[in-house]
């Protein structure tokens, strides 16, 4: 086995912030920006860790504690570890890192542990995973990256046939198009998604989370972080009314598409289409490489589903939940 160790806050937040713009597909919830919001809303405290091999960095890893009456320990790492340079380490490195993570959450009778690593599915990682004292309690994460480094030409001929006519129509349905990069009207978006939670059934992220959240990526984050919502308004009585919104959230060199709304008329108009598109240019201007489409479940979702496999994004999903 290599020389494995993890470092656990050790440097500064900036210093591990520099590691992180270096992941090439960075996750949201192994974000700092992430921790402290969780910790804000949650009480869960981040604990940030350097993952070095003979005493050089290869990845970090963030994992989140909380404490309940004193007593109960729960402990969980989310979608990590994640790798610098896109330098996915040989089998023996990948299971010396997770028997290191064994120890860093551990099993206990006054604790729990949750573990959704960043690992693909299939027969492979779930034999490391249980070589390192992992139990499989739930399905992984499925999602779609869209790679943000090509050309909008070839972005736009990746498309689905059908994706791109009803962007041409969108284009052409006289809508209007407001960015916003501190997300101001957030809370406005949380109400939408908090009704259309209720209307079909699943459970959103709650508002003061999601406020939290933007806060800590706009207003005292990394560089690398950010938030932007992306609004098409149509004429209506009065002014112009919103028909569709999308919050996407910048981490590192990576964002993902967190929040999407849209009323009857901008369904009927393929708004979201223009806003997910429009999004995707402003977030390659400002030089993000690529965009998680935030998740995909054929069964409980199939419409979200198809819209997102519509992009030509590249599908990927997970190993598992563990404990």
């Amino acid at each position: 086995m290599p020389e494995i160790d993890i470092a656990w806050n050790e440097g500064t937040v900036g210093d591990w912030d520099a590691l992180f713009a270096r992941v090439p597909r960075s996750t949201l919830l192994q974000s700092f920006a992430y921790g402290r919001a969780m910790g804000r809303t949650y009480g869960h405290v981040p604990r940030l860790g350097v993952i070095r091999r003979e005493g050089r960095p290869i990845g970090v890893v963030q994992t989140l504690d909380r404490r309940i009456m004193k007593l109960f320990h729960d402990r969980q790492c989310h979608r990590g570890p994640l790798w610098l340079d896109g330098a996915v380490p040989d089998a023996d490195t990948l299971e010396a890192v997770f028997r290191r993570l064994r120890r860093a959450v551990p099993r206990s009778p006054l604790g729990r542990a949750s573990l959704l690593p960043e690992l693909p599915a299939g027969a492979e990682s779930e034999a490391l995973l249980a070589r390192c004292g992992f139990r499989k309690v739930g399905p992984g994460y499925q999602t779609v990256w869209f790679d943000l480094t090509r050309t909008e030409e070839a972005m736009r001929a990746g498309l689905a046939r059908d994706w791109r006519k009803r962007l041409r129509g969108a284009e052409k349905a006289g809508l209007t198009l407001d960015v916003d990069w501190q997300a101001n009207n957030l809370p406005w978006l949380m109400k939408q998604e908090h009704d259309q939670a209720q209307a079909k059934g699943f459970r959103p992220m709650t508002g003061p989370l999601a406020v939290r959240l933007r806060n800590a990526m706009v207003k005292g984050g990394s560089p690398n972080d950010g938030a932007v919502m992306v609004t098409a308004l149509a004429d209506g009585q009065p002014g112009r009314q919103p028909v569709a919104c999308c919050l996407f959230l910048r981490h590192g060199a990576a964002a993902t598409s967190q929040i999407g709304w849209a009323s009857d008329a901008g369904r009927q108009a393929h708004a979201m289409r223009l806003v997910l598109w429009r999004g995707m240019q402003e977030l390659k201007q400002r030089g993000v490489r690529v965009l998680d489409l935030g998740g995909i479940n054929p069964e409980a979702a199939p419409g979200v589903t198809e819209f997102k496999l519509g992009t030509g994004g590249e599908v990927v999903e997970t190993v598992g939940q563990y404990r």
